[in-house]
C-alpha cells in the first residue's frame, strides 16, 4: 500500500515538472509573439507590458529548478527519469533565455517607437514566425518524445539563421544610403540578432528532447546526412499572384505526393483563376475550395523546399531553403478563350509531370 502511494505521489511530482516547462514555454511564445506585434504595430505599451511579463518567466524558472532538486535529493531517481530531470534543469534554462531575448527585444521596441519608421517590417514577423513554430515544435516533441520532430526543429535553425543574414543586408544598404539612418537600422538589427538566438535556443531545445529519448548527445555530431535526394517534408510552391499555375501545383502535390504542402504569393490575388479550377476538375482535382495567400500565412518553418514558378518577379526566400525554379508561362497571358483554356492544360500537364519526376527522385 505504501509503495503503491509513493509511486502515485512520484508520478505525480515528474508530471508537475513536465507541467512547469509546458506553461513556461507557452509564456515565451506568448511574449515573443506580442514583442514583434508591438513593433509592427508600434505600440510601445505593449511591449512595456511584455517587459514586466518576463518576471513569470524567472519565477517559473526557479519554481521548477526547486521542484526537480526536490525530487533528486528525495528520490534519487535512476535511468531515464534521472536523465528527464537533469535535461529538465537544462531546459528551463534555455526557455528563461529565451525570456530575456524577448525582454530584449521589447527594448528596441520602444526606442524605434520614439522615432519615425526605418522601413516596412516585412522579413522581422516572418522570422519570428519560424522561431515560434520552433519553439512549439520543441515542446510538441518533448511532450511526444518524439526524436524526428526533434530533429526538424534542429533543421529549421538554418532557415532563421537566413532570414537574419537577409536582414542584415538590407540594412546595410540603409545605412550606407543615408548615415542618418544608422541608430535605427542598428535597432532592428538587434532585434533580428536577438531572434536569431532564440532560434538558437528553440535548437538547444530540440536537442535536448533527443538525449532525453534516446541517450545520445546530437551537439556537435557534424552535419546530418544530405537530404538532397530524398522527398522534402515541406513543399511551398510560389508564384506572384498564386492564382493559377502555384495553385495547380499545390492541387497535384497533395494528389501525388505525401509530404505538407502550400502556397503562396506576394501579390495573391482575390480568387483563384476559374480555368485553373476547370482544368484542373477535369483530372478529378477539386481546388475550388483553396485560395490565394501571401508568404506571411505559410508556416515557413515546416517548410524545407521552395519551388518557384513564375519566371520573373517572384518572391525570394532564404537561400539555405532548398530551392528549385519551375518557370512555366503564365496560361491567363494567352488570348482568346479557345488558346487560354489550352495553354492552361499545357501547364497542368507538365505540372503533373514534374511533380511525379520530383516524387521519384526523392523517394
Amino acid at each position: 500500500m505504501t509503495r503503491a502511494h509513493t509511486d502515485h505521489e512520484y508520478e505525480g511530482e515528474l508530471q508537475q515538472v513536465r507541467d512547469h516547462i509546458l506553461l513556461m514555454g507557452a509564456k515565451v511564445e506568448e511574449m515573443i509573439a506580442k514583442s514583434i506585434r508591438a513593433l509592427v504595430e508600434r505600440d510601445s505599451e505593449l511591449a512595456r507590458a511584455m517587459i514586466a511579463f518576463d518576471d513569470q518567466i524567472d519565477h517559473l524558472e526557479v519554481e521548477t529548478d526547486d521542484l526537480c532538486l526536490r525530487i533528486l535529493a528525495r528520490r534519487q531517481p535512476v535511468a531515464s527519469d534521472l536523465r528527464f530531470l537533469t535535461i529538465a534543469l537544462k531546459l528551463v534554462t534555455d526557455l528563461e533565455r529565451i525570456g530575456d531575448l524577448g525582454e530584449s527585444v521589447c527594448e528596441r521596441v520602444i526606442e524605434l517607437n520614439a522615432e519615425p519608421p526605418l522601413k516596412p517590417y516585412l522579413d522581422l514577423p516572418l522570422m519570428a514566425e519560424a522561431v515560434l513554430g520552433m519553439i512549439h515544435q520543441a515542446l510538441d516533441a518533448f511532450v511526444a518524445r518524439d526524436v524526428e520532430r526533434a530533429q526538424q526543429v534542429i533543421e529549421k535553425d538554418s532557415v532563421v539563421d537566413a532570414f537574419y543574414a537577409q536582414i542584415f543586408r538590407e540594412l546595410l544598404t540603409y545605412m550606407l544610403e543615408d548615415p542618418r539612418n544608422i541608430g535605427r537600422a542598428i535597432r532592428v538589427q538587434s532585434i533580428g540578432k536577438h531572434l536569431e538566438r532564440i532560434g538558437d535556443h528553440a535548437t538547444n531545445l530540440a536537442e535536448l528532447v533527443v538525449f532525453m529519448v534516446k541517450g545520445k548527445d546530437p551537439r556537435h555530431a557534424g552535419r546530418r546526412e544530405e537530404t538532397e535526394h530524398r522527398m522534402p517534408h515541406g513543399v511551398l510552391f510560389l508564384c506572384t499572384h498564386n492564382q493559377a499555375r502555384s495553385q495547380m501545383a499545390e492541387g497535384w502535390a497533395r494528389k501525388l505526393t505525401r509530404v505538407r504542402v502550400w502556397s503562396a504569393g506576394s501579390e495573391p490575388a482575390a480568387e483563384i483563376h476559374p480555368l485553373a479550377v476547370r482544368v484542373m476538375q477535369e483530372v478529378g482535382i477539386d481546388i475550388a475550395r483553396q485560395r490565394p495567400k501571401s508568404i506571411a500565412d505559410v508556416p515557413l518553418g515546416d517548410i524545407d523546399t521552395v519551388i518557384t514558378l513564375c519566371a520573373q518577379e517572384c518572391p525570394v526566400l532564404p537561400a539555405p531553403l532548398r530551392q528549385e525554379r519551375w518557370e512555366l508561362p503564365d496560361p491567363a497571358e494567352a488570348s482568346g478563350e479557345e488558346e487560354m483554356a489550352a495553354a492552361f492544360r499545357r501547364v497542368r500537364d507538365e505540372l503533373r509531370g514534374r511533380i511525379e519526376r520530383l516524387a521519384r527522385q526523392r523517394s
